[in-house]
């Protein structure tokens, strides 16, 4: 395999992440189309920082994060997207994308980064942990 290179993602890389987030974090129902319609929003503001890793004309990894703002913490961001293919798990490719959306945020003025994960990942929390997140509440969710 080739050295991994990251990127800015664009629209041709709708179809890989679609592939990532359908089998590497298990939203099965996402659809090509639901992907390349919020990665084309995405793209369109700056608010959002989304990088791809890959060699080979190959997508194993991304993470996306974004810009928000509250009255407690001023400027942070939220990852809202992480993901490596299982076969690359465990070589660093995680790290390096966790380290390039703090760097970017770091760089935009944010002294915060959160993310959340799932219950169930718990091999994920461990991963968190060793990069110096803690856990510090739940998450809620509602569909509309």
């Amino acid at each position: 395999m080739s050295e991994i290179m990251f990127h800015k993602c664009v629209l041709d890389d709708a179809k890989e992440l679609c592939a990532l987030i359908r089998d590497e974090l298990g939203y099965t129902d996402v659809t090509l189309e639901e992907v390349h319609s919020s990665l084309e929003k995405m793209l369109s503001s700056d608010d959002y920082f989304t990088v791809a890793a890959g060699a080979d004309g190959n997508i194993y990894g991304y993470v996306s994060a974004v810009r928000e703002v509250s009255l407690e913490a001023g400027v942070y961001y939220r990852v809202i997207g992480l993901a490596v293919k299982s076969e690359q798990q465990g070589c660093g490719l995680g790290t390096a994308l966790l380290t390039l959306a703090e760097s970017n945020a770091k760089a935009e003025g944010a002294r915060l980064i959160t993310l959340s994960s799932n219950f169930k990942r718990t091999e994920a929390h461990t991963f968190y942990e060793k990069l110096g997140y803690a856990k510090t509440s739940y998450t809620f969710k509602k569909y509309l």
